[in-house]
């Protein structure tokens, strides 16, 4: 089973390691994050039961050369990741659960996708 889904943006700044910004700032942007999320989720019709282990594959699009580092990108999909918890894709984002592969690709425009893979019979 697969699930993909492309968020017309970057993740968070705020989410960033480096980001040195408020709580209620971050918490407003983590609630944005999960409400896109949940809302991208159910657009697609998922209805299924949360998977138990999956594989993760989290790719940013840019349209530009920017140097970017993917460890901070990393920190910054977290509220992402959270949201396909609260949205029900994923039943657990522990060790145990989930697998991940991140990668960049060039874009028309900033996105992110995020594409879930049942790994069924598999412990991650």
């Amino acid at each position: 089973m697969q699930l993909s889904i492309t968020i017309p943006s970057l993740p968070p700044k705020e989410f960033s390691p480096n980001a040195r910004v408020h709580w209620a700032v971050r918490g407003k942007a983590a609630n944005a994050a999960y409400d896109t999320i949940i809302a991208l989720v159910a657009e697609q019709g998922w209805n299924n039961i949360p998977l138990d282990v999956a594989h993760i594959t989290v790719s940013w699009g840019v349209k530009d050369r920017y140097r970017r580092d993917t460890d901070n990108f990393v920190g910054r999909t977290k509220p992402y990741i959270d949201g396909l918890v609260k949205a029900q894709v994923i039943a657990d984002d522990s060790r145990h659960h989930v697998m991940y592969t991140y990668k960049w690709h060039d874009a028309v425009s900033s996105e992110t996708v995020i594409t879930i893979n049942s790994e069924e019979g598999e412990q991650a």
